[in-house]
């Protein structure tokens, strides 16, 4: 019972203002939330992370599909290189330089004047805008069209130990059954 003697009211829980703000600053947030710093950060994460797993995880499978030889290596290399410098090119030499020329505007105009047109309609923010068509065309070109090639090979072959030819040792986990 509160007030009776010998009675301790447990302390509200405190909160490490430190780390809370340091997750979330809101100043920073205010000036970049919106801006291209938003989608450099989308795009870095979700395709860094969870793409490249995902691209991780077909090629790990297509080595078990796909017979081993120079073109599907050659193939395999050449996606994880081009998505990787593809991906590098739209962040570092796109997206970042945009968000950096926008938190500066934001920082001495407002926020609401680094996200006006006339903000986009500017030379230098022009430039930086078609300076992506070139990681892209590799992201795409050299990264994307490689797994569409292993995913078509990846296809024909998926059948192609129906019957083990003769003499063929195997582990006991891919012995047929019959």
């Amino acid at each position: 019972m509160p007030g009776a003697p010998g009675h301790v009211v447990p302390a509200a829980p405190k909160r490490c203002a430190f780390v809370k703000d340091s997750i979330n600053l809101p100043v920073v947030s205010y000036y970049e939330i919106g801006t291209q710093f938003t989608a450099n950060h989308a795009h870095g994460s979700l395709m860094g992370v969870y793409g490249m797993l995902a691209m991780g995880f077909f090629m790990f499978v297509a080595r078990y599909f796909i017979p081993h030889d120079k073109a599907g290596d050659r193939a395999m290399g050449l996606s994880f290189w081009s998505l990787n410098i593809g991906l590098a090119w739209m962040v570092f030499l796109n997206l970042f330089p945009i968000g950096y020329l926008q938190l500066g505007d934001s920082l001495n105009n407002s926020y609401w004047h680094a996200r006006r047109l006339e903000f986009f309609r500017q030379p230098v923010v022009r430039f930086f805008e078609w300076m992506r068509l070139p990681g892209d065309m590799l992201f795409i070109i050299g990264g994307i069209l490689p797994v569409v090639y292993l995913a078509i090979r990846m296809f024909l072959n998926r059948n192609r130990y129906i019957e083990l030819p003769a003499g063929t040792a195997v582990d006991e986990f891919t012995e047929p059954r019959g």
